[in-house]
């Protein structure tokens, strides 16, 4: 449903400009690792940061590679998750069970301030030695935290 006032729950498109609420579509920078306990490997994820949301499928597409151009990390599709996978960088192993950075493109449904995951394309992982502020969860949002816009 678009409306044309911003609200506590709407959202403008970096597309389109369009004020919308209900079903988001974002790319996001996600610091997570996933659990191969069950059946449905589970995703941990301990810090997230919504780059850009939009209205549509379309409007994602139609700014992806751009987004993903201004965080300096090349799209690399992970089909399924793995226990490893390859780094979007280097093409390194990413040991997925260990806390590694990760873009995704998502759609979610949103009912307050709860989302709903729809649907999930992750656009890329990063091993260790290619995401800039080395090892740790600590030392990224140390850094995130000082430094605006930090290109992770």
């Amino acid at each position: 449903m678009e409306t044309h006032e911003l609200d506590d729950e709407s959202y403008r498109c970096f597309t389109c400009n369009a004020v919308f609420r209900g079903r988001v579509f974002e790319i996001a920078r996600e610091w997570e690792r996933t659990h191969f306990s069950s059946t449905i490997p589970e995703v941990e994820i301990v810090d997230a940061y919504g780059l850009e949301c939009y209205c549509s499928q379309t409007c994602l597409d139609a700014r992806r590679d751009m987004v993903m151009a201004a965080e300096a990390v090349p799209i690399r599709r992970v089909d399924g998750i793995g226990p490893v996978n390859p780094c979007a960088n280097c093409g390194g192993p990413v040991d997925m069970t260990e806390f590694h950075l990760a873009y995704a493109g998502m759609c979610s449904d949103m009912r307050g301030a709860m989302a709903l995951t729809v649907d999930v394309d992750y656009l890329a992982v990063l091993c260790k030695k290619c995401h800039p502020y080395g090892r740790t969860y600590k030392t990224c949002t140390d850094i995130e935290a000082t430094v605006v816009n930090a290109p992770f």
